[in-house]
């Protein structure tokens, strides 16, 4: 068995074969781009001499209908969060409405093997590649495979790559500028606690110069997906920072173990300690309804790359491969002053949109 896999022959055995790119191997398969009928032959004589017969090739020849979109998603803990479940729903509504079909590949263990099984499987066309690291393996599997994917989220080089992400800076930045502006001087940030994760460092790094630029101390604490991690977080931060007065979190799986901390600690919040989360969920809001959170909009970014897979798939140049979505502050109830000398209202910078409850 496992020798059938690691001798399975692969697109580029065919192109190699037929004296072409890996590129026009696909447009033959395809028929979505013109290639000249001798080498068209060419390509599917290599096909069948190296019996290379994935099934969307089958269905297409046959005239069936299109083949499968895939999202992959290496999930963080062992169930779904809330945003991760609206990441599924937007991507699903706008494949399912073309002649696509939705896979969903999400578990706590896609990794660079399960992704080349799905790769060399003949299953799916295109892939949205979610959780991506600044390294990234499955990137340079995709590229060297020929497989069109865009990223929902970003490298450290992300040079001739497709993807849509929020942007993380802008995101941690109008939180610190909101707490900024309230008085506060002390703004600790429960971060992600994997840096090699991209959304995870661009948020670390941009809470750095957040604070810098202000005059601000950097507290950071990490907290890996879970409410359990915030809990402990906070304790953390309450014994070396007593005189905290903001916290920042970077999901609201986590909220929720901080705002239990900060209520068994005898924090009030927002008179003692002020919170922002990003996102909330339905449960969170049975907990705490006003909450100050940053949208990280993932409706608009799962739609905006699905859009774009499709529009490569289909041979259709997007009107951009690189895209940053602005975050959106929604003031709640969760903010306020520092202290009673504070500065009273929130105000927020330009260019940012806000939202108030």
């Amino acid at each position: 068995m496992s020798r059938s896999r690691r001798t399975r022959t692969t697109i580029q055995d065919v192109a190699k074969r037929a004296g072409v790119a890996k590129t026009t191997v696909s447009h033959a398969i395809s028929g979505k781009r013109p290639v000249a009928p001798e080498t068209r032959e060419r390509i599917f004589a290599a096909m069948r001499d190296l019996s290379f017969r994935p099934n969307p090739v089958a269905r297409r020849l046959a005239g069936g209908a299109g083949g499968a979109v895939a999202m992959v998603y290496p999930l963080a803990s062992p169930s779904l969060s809330a945003v991760e479940l609206r990441f599924i729903n937007s991507i699903a509504e706008v494949v399912n409405r073309s002649d696509y079909m939705f896979m969903n590949f999400s578990s706590p263990h896609v990794e660079i093997g399960q992704l080349n099984q799905i790769v060399h499987s003949g299953l799916v066309d295109g892939i949205i590649l979610m959780r991506i690291n600044m390294s990234d393996a499955r990137v340079e599997l995709l590229k060297r495979e020929g497989v069109p994917f865009v990223m929902i989220g970003r490298m450290a080089d992300n040079q001739d790559l497709s993807y849509v992400d929020l942007d993380a800076g802008a995101a941690i930045d109008v939180a610190v500028d909101h707490l900024a502006r309230l008085g506060h001087r002390t703004i600790a940030f429960v971060h992600p606690d994997d840096l090699d994760f991209g959304f995870g460092y661009r948020l670390v790094e941009g809470h750095r110069r957040a604070c810098e630029r202000r005059g601000l101390p950097v507290l950071t604490e990490p907290a890996s997906l879970s409410d359990e991690a915030g809990y402990h977080a906070v304790l953390t931060l309450l014994r070396r920072h007593a005189g905290v007065t903001a916290v920042i979190v970077w999901s609201d799986a986590v909220t929720f173990g901080v705002i239990r901390a900060l209520q068994e600690h005898g924090r009030r919040i927002p008179d003692d300690v002020s919170l922002i989360s990003f996102d909330r969920s339905d449960q969170l809001r049975l907990i705490s309804s006003e909450l100050t959170i940053v949208d990280t909009r993932a409706e608009e970014v799962g739609a905006r790359a699905a859009h774009m897979l499709l529009d490569i798939l289909e041979g259709r140049a997007p009107d951009r491969r690189q895209v940053l979505v602005a975050p959106q502050l929604v003031v709640g109830q969760s903010t306020g002053p520092s202290s009673p000398t504070g500065n009273g209202a929130a105000a927020t910078p330009a260019n940012v949109p806000t939202e108030r409850r």
